[in-house]
């Protein structure tokens, strides 16, 4: 089994953050968005890992130094979701998992690649994708559509190849039930949000510390949750990162502390600090905070 994620994708409903950084380097708690998918690939029986960049390619190329079984590859034309998945195209030689850089999944993969490996026994599926029980989608090509999540056969080329213009996963979904191919839905397991506007971040963020031993995280996120070293006053739930500077803070609830960022003299709420910002007397309430200088972005509902 081998890995795609596609991390190609601008942000541009979020362009106060994305206008600095590219939208898989968001941070939750405990690490980036694809330090979260790379860590939940880690558990899999994944041979190696393709990763889709576009916007912001060198920041991208950077963040994926320093991990052996991962490849950066440069999307080509088209700049479309199918496009990215055809800029794989002679890379994946056997069967693939596909993640979108964007979701945020609450529990491990096991049970997919188990549904998968069994199902190719019985009758070799062309794609068998991840459906959100809760979305209520009685057309088909759009509730195979509903997670960023899928594993798919190298067969299935030729037709992303000739539907590359689409922009949507229903355009992918669609175009397999068109062409008959073999398609199976596997229920999802714990829940999972796509990040697609600020104030979506916060409100991961929040749903991750809140159920903080029900979700998903890199290897070593624990240590920073329920830290309050340098707090004068602390509000749970939060994370702070143990690599960081905290100092003479009131922090929380809802606050996370990125590794290497530093905190001194400031009330924080609902309010995350990006690995490697500075931030120093000030009062925030529900925003993050960027590093090289770029500062305070506030996030509203």
């Amino acid at each position: 089994m081998q890995a795609l994620i596609l991390a190609g994708g601008g942000g541009h409903r979020m362009s106060g953050i994305t206008a600095h950084l590219p939208k898989p380097l968001l941070y939750l708690p405990g690490g980036t968005l694809l330090e979260h998918q790379l860590a939940l690939l880690a558990r899999l029986a994944v041979s190696h890992t393709f990763v889709v960049i576009h916007h912001r390619a060198q920041q991208m190329k950077q963040a994926l130094q320093g991990h052996e079984t991962v490849t950066a590859l440069q999307q080509s034309p088209p700049f479309t979701l199918l496009g990215a998945l055809a800029s794989a195209d002679g890379y994946l030689t056997e069967s693939f998992i596909v993640l979108h850089a964007d979701n945020y999944l609450s529990q491990g993969l096991d049970y997919l690649l188990q549904e998968a490996q069994t199902a190719k026994s019985e009758f070799r599926p062309d794609g068998v994708f991840l459906v959100d029980p809760q979305v209520d989608q009685p057309e088909r090509a759009r509730r195979l559509a509903s997670t960023g999540c899928y594993v798919l056969s190298p067969g299935v080329f030729p037709i992303i190849r000739r539907f590359r213009d689409g922009d949507e996963l229903s355009c992918l979904t669609g175009a397999l039930l068109e062409y008959g191919a073999i398609v199976k839905e596997v229920p999802l397991r714990g829940w999972r949000e796509n990040i697609n506007h600020s104030q979506d971040l916060l409100r991961v963020s929040g749903h991750i510390l809140e159920d903080w031993w029900g979700s998903f995280h890199p290897l070593g996120a624990e240590e920073g949750y329920d830290r309050v070293e340098g707090c004068l006053k602390a509000e749970r739930p939060l994370w702070i990162s143990r690599e960081s500077e905290v100092v003479d803070a009131h922090l929380g609830p809802y606050v996370v502390v990125g590794p290497h960022a530093r905190v001194r003299n400031c009330a924080l709420r609902e309010v995350t600090v990006f690995p490697g910002a500075e931030i120093t007397g000030q009062r925030l309430e529900r925003g993050v905070v960027l590093p090289g200088g770029t500062g305070f972005v506030p996030l509203t509902p």
